[in-house]
């Protein structure tokens, strides 16, 4: 996290709430990931996570790909400096627009989510005279899944993977206009520890062996991720250093599928590390012995899919960037501005006295933080996005919200 004294420095120049992002931390991050993988594997950034130029240029001088799903994600990675070839284009529900202006973008790389989205994209491709390659995301039953991502819900991603078992070099064989490079298989993020990792990256290469024996070639495999790390609280990270020897393990296992690229791909893991939220006390209320924390953020910046009752609510930690000498800590609900019930940041924590205008700082959010949140919600400014270096500011953006009249 940032020191106090800079971020109390960048509260005074940008406002308050506001987005820090360590970019230092952010290639630190990426060559840690880098280190437990087998040497040739390449990682992908999910861009979803954090779609800040800065931050994927960042990973891109760490020596990462990218996965996007949108023309505005395509429009970010260029600027950050990737090329098509570095590019792949992912999720259930592209269209045939997103999938010609991808191709006509020079972007090869394409994740079907199921074998009607792979005729989808040769037939695309053709009209346009683009090559294409495809991942066909599979569904694996039987391996371990994370505690955030397709978990229980996971039935509506990726094909039967009896699709390429069962026939499968027939019709892959017959496919014009695209070729059916490998396949793509994500179990969800979040995976609690190296051995459940590991059993999910065993799982996913079983199969393609299984498919490879079933006459499919395969000259790449999207294993997907689900690299843990804390969301918005200070707890230290689940050790998964024990990963390195589990995939070399596996690695060498591989069989009919020895020469097929292996590709990860991770957010979280990635930048989580490098974003702090930096905020301010509105207001101090007790009420029936309970001390209430009103700050200038929360669900409408942070979590805000949490907010709506549908998702699994993690709560954070806050920091004071301020220090009594001798100030007793308290018990209190540290809440956001918003007159909703959920609207909160964290329950019972255990802080330091504070009083308005105090500023705080919650850690680890430089993932699914401001693009994850109902930003639009209440209609309030969203908070300037600060990318550093040091104590040395990069770039500064705002998200724009708000509604563009269109013709009738």
């Amino acid at each position: 996290m940032i020191a106090r004294s800079f971020g109390r420095e960048l509260l005074e120049r940008y406002g308050s709430p506001l987005y820090v992002y360590d970019l230092d931390e952010a290639e630190r991050q990426a060559k840690a990931l880098f280190d437990l993988l087998p040497k040739s594997a390449q990682v992908l950034y999910s861009v979803k996570a954090n779609p800040i130029p800065e931050v994927c240029a960042a990973l891109k001088a760490a020596g990462c790909r990218v996965e996007i799903a949108s023309p505005l994600e395509l429009k970010v990675v260029f600027e950050a400096g990737f090329t098509p070839d570095q590019i792949l284009c992912s999720g259930p529900g592209k269209t045939a627009g997103l999938v010609r202006e991808m191709l006509l973008a020079g972007v090869t790389h394409f994740s079907c989510d199921s074998w009607y989205d792979l005729e989808r994209l040769a037939g695309v491709a053709s009209a346009t005279k683009k090559s294409a390659d495809a991942l066909l995301r599979l569904q694996v039953s039987g391996a371990p899944t994370g505690s955030v991502g397709v978990g229980a819900m996971q039935s509506h991603f990726g094909a039967d993977p009896a699709e390429l078992l069962n026939g499968g070099a027939a019709r892959v064989g017959a496919l014009r206009g695209a070729e059916l490079a490998g396949i793509h298989i994500y179990s969800g993020g979040q995976i609690q520890s190296a051995d459940k990792l590991a059993s999910t990256f065993e799982h996913a290469i079983r199969l393609a062996e299984e498919i490879a024996g079933a006459g499919v070639p395969l000259r790449l495999l999207d294993l997907g991720g689900g690299f843990p790390w804390p969301f918005g609280t200070s707890d230290n990270p689940v050790d998964i250093s024990g990963l390195r020897e589990k995939l070399q393990r596996l690695n060498a296992q591989r069989r009919l599928t020895a020469g097929a690229k292996l590709w990860f791909e991770s957010g979280r893991y990635l930048v989580a590390s490098s974003g702090t939220l930096l905020s301010t006390v509105l207001d101090v209320k007790v009420w029936h012995e309970k001390t209430h924390i009103i700050l200038d953020t929360g669900m409408i910046h942070l979590g805000g899919m949490a907010g709506l009752g549908r998702i699994y609510r993690a709560v954070a930690s806050i920091a004071p960037l301020v220090e009594r000498d001798g100030a007793a800590i308290q018990s209190v609900d540290v809440v956001g501005p918003t007159d909703y019930a959920l609207d909160y940041v964290t329950r019972d924590a255990s802080v330091s006295p504070l009083k308005p205008g105090d500023a705080v700082a919650i850690p680890n959010v430089g993932a699914y933080g401001l693009t994850a949140s109902l930003v639009a919600f209440t209609g309030s400014q969203p908070p300037a996005e600060v990318c550093c270096r040091g104590n040395s500011v990069v770039a500064v953006y705002r998200l724009r919200t708000g509604h563009e009249r269109i013709r009738t």
